[in-house]
């Protein structure tokens, strides 16, 4: 008598099985982080910031830097893939929770620091919601909100430079807040010009007008004792406002509790 096919039948149908439930898991996975990556809001946005003039030598405003929480699970998840939960398990305290999220504040809208959808350093604007921040002025700027436009991709494109990956300690949104901050603040037009000079010559981006004219040139800090508005007091004073009102996680705190 011939071996009856039954148990061939169900071992194809097992593996079969086994195959479409890995599939299913895989894919409930990808879902999961995908859904994850939306209440994130990870990738690029669309620009809010309307079409004007990119001057550097407008009227003076006011420059603030905010933060806001990102919250929930998304922010968890967000922490992990940063390596936050890394540093935790091995011993490593005392650096900036990264998901209180920090950016640079001037008129009707926010400039900032974000991540794609592999993590890589992104530059994002958004339309100013006071509600949404806890805000810190810092200093002035003459920039219109175009060339604070271009600034920031500028920021964002050195950054990418040195390292493109963001990275808890050394590739994040504070850091893109300090060096907008050098870069946009009163005092510091020399330096600017030059950095966005090379940063044109490498991209081909940019349409800052009359880039080397210097109209205000009494604002440049050219001896420390000159009284006046400095670079120094507007990165001096976001440093100290972000070192004072950003969480450190160390292993003393429970992060996902």
């Amino acid at each position: 008598m011939s071996e009856s096919p039954e148990p061939e039948l169900e071992r194809e149908r097992g593996i079969e099985g086994l195959h479409t439930g890995k599939e299913r898991a895989i894919d409930g996975l990808l879902k999961t982080k995908l859904s994850l990556e939306h209440k994130l809001g990870l990738g690029h946005k669309p620009n809010v910031v309307p079409p004007g003039e990119a001057r550097i030598d407008d009227e003076l405003r006011t420059v603030e830097i905010g933060w806001h929480p990102v919250a929930g699970m998304a922010g968890n998840w967000f922490a992990e893939k940063s390596g936050l939960g890394k540093m935790i398990t091995d011993h490593i305290g005392g650096y900036p929770d990264p998901t209180q999220h920090w950016a640079v504040l001037v008129g009707d809208y926010v400039h900032e620091l974000w991540m794609d959808e592999d993590l890589d350093v992104i530059y994002i604007n958004e339309v100013l919601n006071r509600e949404e921040w806890h805000t810190f002025e810092v200093g002035k700027t003459r920039f219109t909100d175009e060339a604070l436009r271009q600034a920031g991709e500028m920021v964002i494109h050195n950054m990418r430079e040195k390292r493109k990956e963001y990275n808890v300690i050394s590739n994040n949104c504070q850091n893109y807040a300090v060096a907008m901050l050098d870069a946009i603040q009163i005092g510091a037009h020399v330096e600017f010009a030059t950095s966005f000079a090379v940063y044109q010559a490498a991209t081909g981006n940019g349409t800052i007008k009359e880039l080397f004219a210097d109209k205000h040139p009494e604002e440049q800090k050219i001896e420390p004792e000159r009284p006046g508005i400095h670079r120094t007091d507007t990165v001096q004073n976001a440093q100290q406002v972000m070192e004072e009102h950003t969480t450190k996680i160390d292993n003393h705190k429970q992060l996902f509790g």
